[in-house]
This record gives structure tokens, sequence and C-alpha cells, in this order.
């Protein structure tokens, strides 16, 4: 009966939410792997849990050279970056750092490659055009990304797994105990 009771109690504090549990990433705009086709003002790292102000992130050109945002903000774990003009054409790998609601410095990486259309500028103004000029509106993204960043927490596995070795281990010491008497 002990042993029962102690495999009882041991499941349960097996499933009792871990308080001082990491965030990690759930989406990035662009999405991790993609080849994004439109212009690339914006990337959005969106994040399971809270994460601390003082996050930052980077974006390296296969080159070497570093794009840092003129404007991040931090809004109910999304840390969005703005980069003002966009991003060239080019294989880019964001670098973040964070640090998670437990004080935990976390910090990974993605990659994405921008392969934007170049616009043309014309060389030479006709004269008998009209005065009004055509400006080019940049395109937003609204696609978002729904699957799971591969960095994202595999706990309910991890659980399960544990509380087998745990229920385990009381059985081979509740059956010893059993022989030795």
């Amino acid at each position: 009966m002990k042993t029962f009771l102690f495999s009882i109690l041991a499941a349960l504090l097996l499933f009792v939410p871990n308080a001082a549990a990491h965030t990690y990433i759930s989406e990035t705009i662009p999405q991790d792997g993609s080849t994004v086709t439109e212009n690339v003002q914006q990337i959005v790292l969106t994040f399971e849990g809270k994460i601390e102000e003082g996050s930052t992130f980077k974006a390296v050109a296969a080159d070497g050279t570093e794009y840092t945002p003129q404007s991040i903000s931090l809004v109910d774990g999304v840390l969005t970056g703005t980069f003002d003009p966009a991003l060239p054409n080019e294989t880019y790998t964001v670098k973040w750092n964070t640090i998670s609601q437990d004080g935990h410095p976390l910090s990974g990486e993605f990659g994405f490659t921008v392969d934007a259309p170049i616009v043309e500028q014309p060389t030479e103004k006709v004269e008998d055009e009209s005065d009004e000029q055509e400006t080019v509106a940049p395109v937003e993204t609204t696609e978002q990304v729904n699957d799971e960043d591969a960095e994202k927490s595999n706990s309910p596995l991890m659980l399960v797994v544990g509380l087998l070795v745990i229920i385990i281990i009381i059985s081979i010491v509740a059956l010893a105990k059993r022989k030795k008497a």
C-alpha cells in the first residue's frame, strides 16, 4: 500500500507546473529556413511565455554584415524589430538574446533568405509627364506562421518518460523488499 501511495505522490509531483520553466520561441516571422520574396522591414519573434525588457536580436548577413533594428518593441512575449531601410537581398541568421521570466538568459538563432524583386528607378524624367508622382507603398506581410519552432520544449514527453522511470524504480525497490522479507 505504501508503494502505491508513494507512486501516486511521485506522479503528482511530476505534473505540478514548474515555476522556473524557461521560455522558448514558438514562432518567427519570417519563418526559419524560408525564402521571402518581399521587402523585409520587420522581424517578429513570438515566445511561449513572458520575456524581460532588454531582450534583443540582430540580423547577420552571410557576408558578416550585422543589421540592428532601429526600434524594438516587446508586448506580451512578442519581440518585434523594425529595419529602415528594408534588409537587402541576402541570406540572414537572426541571433537573439532574451531573459526569461525566471531570470535565466536564453539565446538562439534562426535563418531566412530575402529574395525580393529589385525595383529599377528611372534615370530620366520625361518632361511631358504630369507633375504627379507615383509612390510605391511597402507591402505588409500578413501571413502567420503556424509551424512550431524546433526549439520548442518537449516537456509533456519528458514528464511521461520521467513518470515511467520513477514507477519502474519504485516497483523494483518494492519487489526487492518483498524478496528480503
